[in-house]
């Protein structure tokens, strides 16, 4: 136990990042104001803030995801404590965010229930900024979903040998394309809201390339609708379980689909960005959150109806084109056969063809 009125973060930096990591669900618990604050380590390395008392209520979305209030028990045997549990992520530089957090926290009078969610108000921000570095923002999260949802149609498609094709053939954790099937292309969008309204980095977004063979692709939007739900849907852990039982005996080397997904999944959001690794993170709190479908529509870019812009119409004024980006919201119903009718089926039947 330290004492909160000498607290410094070096001192509390130094303890944290000094902790044993302990054995299956313990944690190395150190009290800054007794029964109130503290901070630990799990059993996987990633540094946990306690706030004791009722249940906290978070402003932020991506704070909220990563809160849960429960009964815990310390490593050594003491009495377990009602809490709200901040969960951050296990990199050595999170000892010190532990302790930046903590020291704003303990300015405050944690003494009743009230002032400790005015603190935890305060401190919020803090506690944002910590957890952008650990875990996949919300949009991260329902585009890795929407094309994990998409990839499992895919490999449902084909036969188990050529499942490992298939999935090559998922490209959103790299630049480029989301997805090619041969001549066809996908680019996925997802959202939480309930119209097609998706952002765009560029136009070359929706541009149809060349490919080796001379032709253009054949390229296409995929727009999902999420949401999250209590009842039905799936985590993205239970997906990923899902997606790997698919691919298992795949290949020759029994295990090597799904441990080459589990790759691809934790490069997911590009050099730099925090990834989802899930042997190490399945069971975080942030990831527990069920997310259900509530529309997908398949749309065909090539299609005369599609009223989209393009580099020769921003040849046509002052802008530069790399400096353009902007937001996109299509209509239920583009023509008699955009998006299609099955988006499911087409896909399928992109997969098949090329593969074939």
């Amino acid at each position: 136990m330290m004492n909160p009125a000498k607290i410094s973060f070096e001192e509390l930096r130094d303890r944290l990042a000094g902790l044993d990591v302990p054995e299956g669900n313990a944690r190395r618990l150190i009290w800054i104001v007794p029964n109130r604050l503290g901070a630990a380590m799990t059993a996987s390395g990633a540094f946990e803030i306690f706030l004791g008392g009722p249940e906290l209520t978070a402003n932020l979305p991506l704070v909220a995801r990563h809160l849960q209030h429960d009964s815990w028990e310390p490593s050594d045997g003491g009495l377990s404590f009602s809490a709200t549990r901040v969960l951050l992520g296990s990199a050595t530089h999170f000892a010190a965010m532990a302790a930046v957090i903590a020291i704003e926290l303990v300015r405050f009078d944690l003494a009743s229930d009230e002032e400790m969610q005015r603190a935890f108000d305060q401190a919020e921000p803090i506690i944002e900024l910590a957890i952008r570095r650990g875990a996949l923002s919300t949009e991260a999260l329902i585009g890795l979903l929407a094309e994990l949802q998409l990839l499992r149609v895919g490999l449902l498609a084909v036969p188990t040998a050529k499942r490992g094709t298939v999935l090559l053939g998922w490209r959103g954790w790299t630049k480029g394309r989301d997805f090619i099937f041969g001549r066809h292309a996908i680019e996925v969008k997802a959202t939480l809201g309930d119209a097609s309204r998706h952002a765009f980095s560029g136009v070359h977004q929706l541009e149809p390339q060349p490919i080796a063979d001379g032709h253009v692709e054949a390229l296409h939007i995929m727009s999902f609708g999420l949401s999250e739900t209590h009842e039905g849907g799936q985590t993205l852990p239970d997906l990923i379980e899902d997606l790997a039982s698919l691919l298992n005996g795949d290949l020759p080397d029994e295990g090597a689909g799904p441990a080459q997904l589990k790759a691809m999944v934790r490069e997911y959001g590009g050099l730099g960005a925090t990834g989802y690794d899930h042997d190490t993170m399945k069971d975080w709190v942030a990831y527990q959150g069920k997310y259900a479908i509530t529309f997908a529509r398949l749309y065909s870019v090539d299609d005369p109806e599609m009223r989209l812009l393009t580099s020769s119409l921003i040849d046509q004024t002052f802008a530069v084109p790399g400096s353009v980006s902007y937001e996109l919201q299509l209509p239920t119903l583009v023509s008699a056969f955009n998006p299609a009718a099955n988006w499911q089926a087409e896909i399928a039947s992109m997969v098949t063809w090329s593969i074939d």
